[in-house]
């Protein structure tokens, strides 16, 4: 194709619009809400970054017939429709990948004030939540569970075309998980992620290098080994931030602790006994049951690592017994420091006289 193809290729955008709006106003006027577009929408960086369309939100059923998809010259155009309902669903980050076309997004027609002050509101609405700690942070867990699945289809695909494309997905919802927790969004979609990376306030330490070094792979096993240490430094990475942040801001309740512990004091009773007869296999399952709730209150009460699990040797299963009565001591002193009342009884006639 000649230069001046290409040059009328990128003039066409304002023609374009001018279109979809005619089009709007003589044959779906009362079918279509909103026309939105956005500047340098799916272009190259060589290509002129005009207002081009992107969307349109129907309002009757009839407006999804102006959807199409074509090729002028060697551009190819997607005009396609997003109901109000899944808009919702975008400004609430419940779609990742289209954070950026929403916030990005520039109202070209209006079929009414109302229409464009809706859509505006929505799109204000999920700026503020990316701003929002009770809100952002939680999403970003939730992207990082979400790129740890992926991996673990990952672990099971043998061809190098489902590797990198798997590898990818990863990829994106770490990326996402990243710019959550900065309280942002990938700005680019899902192009330029390193240069995203570098405009965020904080991401792991080795992020960029580690997914370069991906990039280079051309072995599966190699591939899935770099995916592998950037999940471990992001999962790193989003703990580190959260329990920071929940620190400052949230005052654990012991009470709730000495509850847990109350219930918790027949497992270690039930490790001791099975220690003490050398049942390797009930001493195993019961301090796997343990070792969940230990994480788990680790987290609610910002407490040290209890770990139980390490210390399993079913050939030596009194240092086994020794680490549970190590973390119950550490429980114990940390309630009782706390001041709150336990439910403690000596005998059962004391019971009996304290619950009447």
């Amino acid at each position: 194709m000649g230069d001046k193809g290409k040059v009328n290729m990128k003039n066409i955008d304002k023609e374009l619009v001018e279109w979809a709006v005619e089009k709007i106003r003589t044959e779906y006027q009362e079918d279509i809400a909103l026309l939105i577009g956005q500047k340098g929408g799916g272009k190259i960086p060589t290509d002129e970054q005009n207002m081009v369309f992107d969307f349109f939100v129907p309002s009757t059923e009839r407006g999804n017939q102006l959807a199409r998809t074509f090729i002028i010259e060697d551009m190819g155009y997607d005009l396609y429709p997003i109901s109000w309902e899944r808009l919702e669903r975008i400004a609430n980050i419940e779609e990742p990948h289209m954070i950026f076309a929403f916030a990005k997004g520039e109202v070209i027609y209006a079929k009414s004030q109302e229409e464009k002050i809706r859509f505006e509101n929505l799109k204000a609405e999920m700026l503020l939540k990316l701003q929002d700690k009770t809100f952002h942070m939680p999403k970003s867990l939730e992207f990082l569970e979400t790129a740890q699945e992926i991996f673990q289809t990952m672990l099971f695909e043998e061809a190098l075309c489902d590797i990198r494309k798997a590898a990818g997905g990863v990829c994106c919802y770490l990326m996402n998980a990243i710019a959550m927790v900065n309280g942002t969004y990938l700005k680019s979609g899902y192009m330029n992620l390193t240069n995203d990376l570098h405009q965020m306030k904080e991401y792991p330490c080795g992020f960029e290098k580690t997914f370069a070094e991906m990039l280079a792979e051309h072995e599966i096993d190699a591939i899935r080994k770099k995916v592998y240490e950037l999940i471990c430094m992001t999962r790193k990475f989003l703990t580190t931030r959260i329990m920071a942040d929940e620190k400052k801001t949230f005052e654990p309740n012991y009470e709730d602790l000495a509850m847990w512990y109350q219930e918790m004091r027949y497992t270690f009773r039930r490790i001791a006994y099975f220690t003490s007869i050398n049942s390797a296999e009930d001493s195993y399952l019961t301090g796997c049951y343990l070792q969940i709730e230990f994480d788990a209150v680790q987290e609610d009460f910002h407490l040290e690592k209890m770990d139980l699990m390490s210390a399993f040797d079913q050939e030596n299963l009194a240092r086994f017994a020794k680490r549970a009565e190590e973390i119950e001591a550490y429980l114990v002193k940390t309630i009782e420091e706390s001041k709150v009342h336990q439910n403690k009884y000596y005998s059962f006639e004391e019971f009996v006289k304290e619950n009447r």
